[in-house]
């Protein structure tokens, strides 16, 4: 048993949930309410908030899946992947739209998955 996949799948879970129940209150609820938004770009939004639901819950799979199964190491590089994609990204728009580092924390929910899962990799 992998223990530090194990661990960024409890992480991955974590970000997935907390995705889900904020996310739904303060994202999804107000972007189907906004009454400025066209159909088209509003359902787009809807929609992709939804993907992500999905993609967050895969990558916990991938990492729970991994923890036990050496053979599937790929789903676990796969997540990492991921998890470091979406940290460095969140970082990179606070920087680029100048927005504030805590009012837009999601790099420091996937940076420490994205730690768990290289210590998984390499230890």
């Amino acid at each position: 048993m992998n223990t530090w996949f194990l661990a960024a799948a409890a992480g991955s879970a974590l970000i997935c949930g907390l995705h889900i129940n904020f996310g739904r209150i303060e994202t999804s609820k107000a972007l189907l309410e906004a009454p400025d938004l066209k159909t088209v770009p509003k359902f787009t939004a809807y929609y992709c908030w939804h993907l992500v639901s999905i993609t967050l819950a895969g990558m916990a799979l991938a990492f729970w899946i991994a923890a036990g199964d050496q053979g599937a190491r790929p789903l676990a590089v796969f997540a990492t992947f991921g998890s470091g994609s979406f940290a460095i990204w969140s970082l990179s728009m606070i920087a680029i739209f100048k927005l504030r580092v805590w009012h837009f924390p999601q790099w420091a929910l996937f940076l420490p998955v994205a730690v768990l899962g290289l210590l998984g990799l390499y230890l």
